[in-house]
């Protein structure tokens, strides 16, 4: 949801855009309307019952099915940003298995110094949302407005999903180790007052329960930094 609101991606979105002028009219219609997308709608709408959430998610599904459509002609870079939503819960081409978590969180320690300018604002953007709850939408200015319905609440869902993780590190006795990584990550994130150091304890966390929760609860926590330095990248 939080995704496709971030700047870089509306960026991303307008060169897809041009390259769709150039595609087959045909086939770009057969994505956007018709029988494929009310395909779509229903398969979205078994696993949403929240209108707001499931057209969230049918948009979303469309931009990466039209990213598909033209991905001979787009950077795999650029492909790769724009199926980065899907790309944990329905692997893409280049899919490989993720490395081991010692080594995914050495490659996030790693990234996260290099983290800075508009890189790391939309980190502290993204984080700020889903640190702020609002009744009308994000309270960030610098992101559009997201309107929540009851159920929709990425925030909500955030916290939930921390506290899960907390959770079950205590039940499984590695709470001490838990918190090391952390710590090691809040180290390692830039300290220049735009906030991110807390998050950046939180998404080290996550990917250290990776194996002990669902993928979905550990990919919110790591949603901050999901951009700036994919998922999929480390490794």
């Amino acid at each position: 949801m939080l995704a496709r609101h971030r700047a870089s991606m509306t960026a991303i979105e307008e060169t897809l855009e041009a390259m769709l002028a150039k595609a087959d009219e045909g086939m770009v219609n057969a994505f956007t309307s018709g029988f494929r997308v009310a395909q779509t709608q229903l398969a979205v709408g078994k696993a949403l019952t929240d209108p707001k959430a499931a057209a969230a998610a049918l948009e979303s599904a469309q931009v990466v099915a039209l990213a598909i459509l033209v991905r001979e002609e787009m950077e795999p870079a650029l492909f790769g940003a724009v199926y980065r939503p899907f790309a944990t819960v329905l692997p893409g081409p280049d899919f490989s298995a993720p490395p081991p978590v010692d080594r995914q969180i050495a490659a996030f320690l790693k990234a996260l110094p290099s983290l800075t300018g508009e890189t790391e604002a939309e980190v502290a953007a993204i984080a700020k949302s889903l640190s702020e709850r609002s009744k009308t939408g994000t309270t960030n200015p610098g992101l559009p407005d997201v309107i929540k319905a009851p159920g929709l609440d990425p925030s909500a869902n955030y916290a939930a999903a921390w506290k899960l993780v907390v959770a079950t590190a205590g039940q499984l006795g590695m709470t001490q180790s838990f918190r090391a990584v952390q710590e090691s990550a809040e180290q390692a994130a830039p300290h220049d007052g735009l906030g991110i150091v807390g998050f950046a304890g939180i998404a080290a966390g996550g990917i250290f329960m990776r194996d002990a929760m669902p993928i979905e609860k550990m990919l919110l926590l790591y949603e901050p930094f999901a951009s700036a330095v994919p998922y999929e990248s480390l490794t």
